[in-house]
């Protein structure tokens, strides 16, 4: 199961279905819970984190009875650091969570919707993901998982306080709630800010996926909750579906006001970016990923002819450990990583073709 999701750009619920999935990517939900019994990760000793990686393995016949996929135990010591990247990399686990393999733990369903880390920051750490804009649909995926591991392990929760996490402002209900969006023509014409102090003033906050030192890349954003303590999860995902479908129509004005005054301009630029995507012989990843934004919004607005879902399968198959895990056992370079790279996306846009 494990090889088959490394080793595919795409895990089977990355689709492209999905309500407003032209503009909405993905929905993704975490919920953190701890064992009463044992502090948490960060302060835990080699025999207590032992301890909570044996309940994490003893969990899984309980999972594969919710009817929903069967599920993996993947013991994080035993992988390779390359596919420990690739873990990162596919979202199925974080940086801090492989940073010290040893009695850390993953448990993976079998289409890579659900998985549940094993004392990362905190002693369970639930992950759950849908195409397309689909809170109701990662949040029934999530609270089953949840309710399947609470039958059986005794989780810390005070009346007064909620679920206890390792971070005080993830605790209460423990959720975190994130919507990925796919937003070029509020990023050229610069309506973006307006729209993140906004959304800030709620309580939530927008960050870019790609890119570092306050730079963005690719005009991909998520929107996310950053508080759970006094706040149900009925209200995060009620005042996070309210602002993703206003800043959804705020994308979809600026589209129409874009090709209705620049349509010549649009449509030369985004098809150089086509030009560019299948016939470049070097391709570094940033590049990469701001050109694949542009054929994204070609294909949308039907200048080019690929089908949509080329554009998640192009970000996939862009990724460092990816492209080096394919390779297998050949050590690629920088330029031999961007070689590779475009090749991949010349034959990743042939095989999307329509």
């Amino acid at each position: 199961m494990l090889k088959d999701l490394l080793s595919a750009p795409l895990a089977p619920w990355q689709d492209g279905s999905g309500i407003m999935s032209d503009i909405v990517l993905d929905s993704r939900i975490r919920l953190s819970r701890n064992l009463k019994k044992y502090i948490f990760p960060d302060r835990a000793s080699d025999i207590e984190l032992a301890a909570v990686f044996s309940e994490g393995e003893k969990s899984v016949p309980r999972l594969n009875v919710l009817g929903r996929g069967a599920y993996e135990f993947v013991s994080l010591g035993e992988l390779a650091p390359l596919e420990r990247e690739l873990l990162v990399e596919k979202h199925f686990s974080s940086a801090a969570h492989i940073s010290q393999p040893a009695n850390r733990g993953l448990l993976l369903r079998q289409d890579g919707a659900v998985s549940v880390m094993v004392n990362e920051t905190d002693h369970f750490c639930i992950h759950a993901s849908a195409a397309g804009f689909n809170l109701k649909k990662v949040w029934e995926d999530a609270s089953q998982v949840d309710d399947s591991l609470e039958s059986s392990l005794n989780f810390a929760f005070r009346d007064d306080f909620g679920y206890l996490t390792a971070s005080p402002a993830q605790a209460g209900t423990g959720l975190i709630a994130a919507v990925t969006l796919h937003i070029p023509a509020l990023v050229m014409m610069k309506r973006v800010s307006r729209i993140v102090q906004g959304i800030t003033k709620l309580g939530f906050v927008v960050c870019g996926i790609y890119g570092d030192r306050g730079e963005t890349i690719g005009n991909v954003f998520q929107i996310t909750n950053q508080v759970t303590l006094g706040i149900s999860e009925t209200d995060i995902l009620d005042q996070l579906e309210k602002i993703i479908v206003q800043v959804v129509q705020e994308e979809k004005n600026c589209r129409n006001l874009l090709w209705t005054h620049n349509k010549n301009e649009m449509q030369d630029r985004l098809r150089r970016t086509y030009g560019v995507l299948s016939q470049a012989w070097l391709m570094s990843q940033q590049e990469a990923i701001g050109l694949a934004s542009d054929l994204r919004l070609a294909i949308d607005m039907g200048i080019v002819h690929e089908r949509p879902l080329v554009y998640e399968s192009l970000l996939a198959s862009m990724e460092p450990a990816f492209l080096q895990y394919m390779a297998g056992s050949e050590k690629l370079g920088e330029e031999d990583l961007s070689i590779r790279r475009a090749s991949v996306l010349r034959e990743t846009l042939a095989a999307y073709a329509i």
